[in-house]
């Protein structure tokens, strides 16, 4: 059958499959979002374990009984740390960062959404500092005309409202400093160091669950389209098979009229004018 031979049969089918084709797209949109998500909740909960690592660290680091050497050490794990979380943050899904917010690619060579710069502050001390350089706007991925996905986080929101760097490095340079001048002072920065600890795990606990709830929401809406395009599927595999009968039955019509067509042929060929003279 022609479109033009049963025009609103052929817009229904039309509809049913441009229906099918957008939800394909909004299908493979989410299936990347979802991918993207779970990357980054992997990542958070390596986060967490880093966190948890540092807190344990901070502890020990209070114990008078540590030597200058110990908190050496403790220090230079305290860097070996933030070198991690520094990695964590730049973390990628393909070619695109995780936390870089909607600036997922198009960095400089040598450059990523997170450094670690030095500062050199006006009484001549060095000290390091993270920067954030990726977009503060939220990573969002189209499916269709106007039509977007928004997906996790950007890394301000993430890591540097978190605090979770500057107190990392603020630690780092409380044990180097081996203040025995000031043991109270230091005490207390190290106590404030645990606290912060304590505050930047269950902030990144947080975002980790709300990036559990986004996976959540993006498998129900999975499961709703699939349902709903295996619908359409069916509906259309429905018209075109009555499209079809439909079609059968024209043949078979011009079939018979084909045929009673060659019998009148073939009975006018065998008359003989003879018989009617």
């Amino acid at each position: 059958l022609r479109p033009s031979d049963d025009p609103p049969g052929a817009v229904i089918s039309l509809n049913y499959k441009q229906g099918i084709a957008r939800i394909d797209r909004y299908l493979g949109a989410i299936n990347e979002g979802y991918a993207f998500l779970k990357a980054q909740e992997s990542t958070l909960a390596n986060v967490e374990d880093l966190v948890a690592r540092a807190k344990v660290l901070a502890i020990q680091a209070a114990n008078a009984t540590q030597d200058l050497n110990a908190r050496r050490a403790t220090a230079q794990e305290i860097d070996q740390l933030v070198q991690n979380l520094l990695a964590l943050a730049n973390s990628q899904l393909g070619e695109k960062y995780l936390f870089g917010g909607n600036k997922t690619t198009g960095y400089p060579p040598g450059e990523t959404p997170f450094k670690i710069v030095k500062e050199t502050l006006p009484d001549g001390q060095i000290i390091e500092r993270v920067i954030y350089q990726g977009s503060l706007e939220d990573y969002e991925i189209g499916y269709d005309l106007n039509m977007k996905l928004k997906l996790g986080e950007n890394g301000q929101k993430v890591f540097m409202d978190s605090g979770i760097f500057e107190t990392l490095l603020s630690l780092k340079r409380t044990l180097l400093a081996d203040n025995r001048i000031d043991y109270q002072r230091e005490q207390y920065n190290i106590q404030e160091a645990i606290n912060k600890l304590d505050q930047i795990f269950n902030y990144i606990a947080q975002k980790r669950g709300d990036v559990g709830s986004k996976m959540a929401h993006f498998e129900t809406k999975k499961n709703l389209y699939e349902d709903f395009k295996q619908t359409l599927e069916s509906n259309l595999g429905e018209r075109e098979s009555a499209d079809l009968a439909k079609l059968a039955s024209q043949l078979q019509s011009l079939q018979i009229a084909y045929e009673a067509a060659l019998r009148a042929v073939a009975m006018f060929s065998d008359m003989n004018l003879a018989k009617y003279l």
